[in-house]
Formats: structure tokens, C-alpha cells, sequence
């Protein structure tokens, strides 16, 4: 964002710790704050139309939690910390104040919000046309991006909410990726061993999104 857009929001934000499991935003509830994500990984996560939590979105060090504000609408979705890290937080009524004394930081934020909706339709697409495996490969991938270091603490069962399978699936695709040695697993934790091994199996399953975003986010109007 610009100089004078940064400078705005600097002088307001606030360090928090992000612990596990944290929920940061709860669908129909007003949130208090928004956060600006420095590190570690939160989880969109629909929850309207079935008893178990689904990931439909991720959000780390490239993204806000609490877009909702922008709109001035209470959340759709939840969103709950997967990987425990740290954000700048913003008090709702002072961000929204920002947004209406700059026409510029709407237009960023904006935009971030249609990364978010490329995400989500991408990852609609790769659960329609992509197995199990080649979604857990695609998902380790990004939490890898937003993470910057090759362990990525996530269970079993962090791992079916994230694709929305059972247990059964995700062990058996960890020890296909295994086998292939990309990947080391232990218990709460993924290694990242090969990613290069990763990004050619997922093929045209990963990649497209995080091109879109670099080139949305970076366009000069």
C-alpha cells in the first residue's frame, strides 16, 4: 500500500500472540477487531450447513482476517488460528473510520478481498477434480508459503478439517507422500522434505492462485 495508507494504519495497530485454536472471528457474531496476520496460519472455515468445520480458505502473512468490516457485515464464516504465530491487530470502529478518509486503502483492501475469492474458487475446483492426495499436497504447499520454514505443526485431525475427510484418508495420503519421500510425517508435525517433488505432483492444482494474487495485489491502477 502507499506510504501515507501505511503510515495510517501503523499508528494504530497492536502486537497480539495468535495461539492454536484461537477463534478470531465467529460467522453472525460482530467482531471487535481485524487482523493484519504476521506469521503462523488461520483457517476460514464453513460451518452453516454441516456438523464438522470445513476449511474454505487460508490466510497468513499475506492477508487480513476480518474483511467483513470492510463491508461493514458481520463474518460469513469462522476463522481459527491452525498454526499458532502472531498479528497486528486493529480496534473495528478505527479501521472502518480509515477506510472511509481513504478512498486508496479501500481500493488495496479491495483487492485483497478478490485474491480471497480466487482462492476460494480455485480450491472449489480442486476439490472436484483433484484426489485426496494431490489436495493434501496442494494444502501443505500453502501453509509451507505462509509458514517459511519446512515443519508445519498439523495433525491428523487439523488435516481432515482443512479437506474435509476422514482420518483414514489423510493417513493413508501421508504415507503415499511419504513413500515418495517429499514429506516426513511425526506425530503433530508435517516436514516438508521436497518441495519441489510437491509442486509437480499437484500440477495445475497449485500455483494459479498464488500467481493471481501476486498479480492483483501488485497491479498499478
Amino acid at each position: 500500500m502507499s506510504k501515507d495508507d501505511r503510515g495510517r494504519v501503523e499508528s494504530l495497530l497492536r502486537r497480539e500472540w495468535l495461539a492454536t485454536r484461537q477463534y478470531l472471528e465467529r460467522r453472525g457474531e460482530l467482531q471487535k477487531k481485524v487482523y493484519f496476520i504476521e506469521s503462523g496460519v488461520v483457517s476460514n472455515l464453513e460451518t452453516s450447513d454441516i456438523p464438522i468445520p470445513l476449511e474454505v480458505g487460508v490466510v497468513g502473512c499475506e492477508g487480513i482476517v476480518g474483511a467483513s468490516a470492510i463491508c461493514t457485515l458481520l463474518p460469513q464464516r469462522d476463522s481459527c488460528v491452525q498454526i499458532e504465530g502472531e498479528a497486528l491487530s486493529l480496534d473495528r470502529g478505527e479501521f472502518q473510520t480509515l477506510l472511509e478518509t481513504s478512498p486508496s486503502l479501500l481500493r488495496y483492501l479491495l483487492r485483497y478481498i478478490q485474491t480471497q475469492i480466487v482462492q476460494i474458487s480455485l480450491a472449489a475446483s480442486a476439490g472436484v477434480r483433484a484426489t485426496v492426495q494431490q489436495r493434501l499436497a496442494r494444502k501443505l504447499l500453502m501453509y509451507h508459503d505462509r509458514i517459511g520454514n519446512d515443519d508445519l505443526a498439523l495433525t491428523h485431525e487439523a488435516m481432515s478439517i482443512i479437506l474435509g475427510v476422514r482420518r483414514a484418508s489423510i493417513t493413508h495420503a501421508i504415507h503415499n507422500l511419504e513413500a515418495e519421500r517429499w514429506i516426513r510425517a511425526q506425530r503433530g508435525l508435517v516436514h516438508i522434505r521436497d518441495r519441489a517433488g510437491l509442486v509437480k505432483y499437484c500440477g495445475p492444482f497449485y500455483g494459479v492462485a498464488e500467481a493471481r494474487y501476486a498479480e492483483i495485489m501488485g497491479h498499478e491502477s
